[in-house]
């Protein structure tokens, strides 16, 4: 699950509402609680977009947030749509999880938390990797100096 996968996915969710009428970039950015400025710079992938920016565009606009997040499943959730003025497609088969906002929601603060708990996993790690590094460096320089090369060559 990579930030850029993450963000054109939500791009591309962000352009198809925009398709719908009467939907415009600073109707939806106020609708999800951002600035319009962070807004135009989450779609000019210069920023990433945040977890609640993405619960939330799931919560109002009914998408699927395994498809946000994973790229797994339809975009939308079928159903009745929630602000928006066109119908959702339909799809075969859903996640097993259930299909009320709340239950939505608490999916998709689960997958977030998960994710988050990898990355500081992960952060902690390459912290212990690069501590590695630099006491391996500092150790091959002392060996270095040990050495007591001099200018002299001694014939023996």
């Amino acid at each position: 699950m990579e930030k850029t996968d993450i963000n054109r996915r939500f791009i591309t969710a962000i352009n198809t509402l925009l398709k719908d009428k009467g939907l415009t970039k600073t109707g939806i950015a106020q609708s999800l609680g951002i600035k319009p400025s962070k807004f135009s710079e989450i779609l000019n992938e210069r920023m990433n977009v945040g977890t609640d920016t993405l619960a939330l565009v799931c919560e109002l606009y009914s998408f699927n947030p395994s498809w946000l997040l994973l790229g797994e499943g339809s975009m939308l959730i079928p159903g009745p749509i929630k602000g928006r003025s066109k119908p959702a497609i339909s799809v075969e088969k859903l996640p097993d999880f259930p299909l009320d906002s709340e239950g939505v929601c608490k999916f998709f603060i689960q997958i977030m938390r998960d994710k988050d708990l990898r990355f500081a996993e992960q952060a902690e790690e390459i912290g212990k990797l690069k501590a590695r590094i630099e006491e391996l460096e500092r150790h091959r320089g002392a060996d270095a100096s040990d050495a007591g090369i001099s200018g002299v060559a001694h014939a023996g």
